[in-house]
């Protein structure tokens, strides 16, 4: 007789589920917090490594070598991590974490997010022509523009994040308040980058 092959056993779950499920979603896959050991989905952590030199180095892309060490996309939570030394905990080797990280991940996150057509009169008329996936405020433009652009918006997602100045490093261009991305295929990484950073940074979303 042919021996019966034993059965598979089941994935186990690490870590606290998220509040609302998304970490149970079928093929989705999912990290753990290293400060609150919550599971989650890879686009709303930000996965940090260590460099040669023992330097934490943020992921953002999660293409670097090396064992990845994940937190949830809040700046609050990285500096935790940061001042427990919960990086050398799981790096299980002393690990020196940038004088300014915050700074560090906010610059990699504006050059993640330097993927849109820029201008008042270009954002109107992408609009206009239904052709805008996703309308980009600066958070210290004037609020006549963007209740002028708002209009036009019809259900098109509305994402502010970064400033003028962090707008204009984006797309190596001058300083630019309304920006709009197109119809194309980086318009979901685009979203996603943007409300991750925008939960990094605290900031609401409309």
């Amino acid at each position: 007789m042919t021996a019966k092959k034993p059965k598979a056993k089941k994935k186990c779950w690490r870590g606290i589920p998220s509040p609302d499920g998304l970490s149970r979603k079928k093929n989705e896959t999912v990290r753990r917090c290293l400060v609150t050991r919550e599971t989650l989905p890879m686009d709303r952590l930000i996965r940090f490594c260590v460099s040669p030199d023992r330097m934490l180095v943020p992921d953002l892309a999660h293409k670097l070598p090396g064992r990845g060490m994940w937190v949830t996309a809040d700046r609050d939570l990285v500096e935790t991590a940061c001042a427990k030394g919960l990086f050398t905990k799981a790096a299980r080797v002393k690990v020196t974490c940038p004088a300014d990280m915050d700074g560090l991940i906010k610059s990699l996150f504006v050059k993640r997010l330097g993927l849109v057509v820029a201008g008042f009169e270009k954002a109107a008329e992408a609009l206009k022509k239904k052709q805008a996936v996703c309308l980009l405020e600066a958070v210290d433009g004037a609020a006549d523009g963007r209740e002028k652009l708002d209009r036009l918006r019809a259900g098109v997602p509305l994402v502010r994040v970064l400033s003028a100045d962090q707008t204009a490093e984006a797309l190596g261009a001058g300083i630019c308040v309304h920006t709009v991305l197109k119809q194309g295929g980086a318009a979901d990484l685009f979203v996603a980058e943007a409300r991750r950073f925008a939960a990094y940074c605290k900031i609401e979303q409309v």
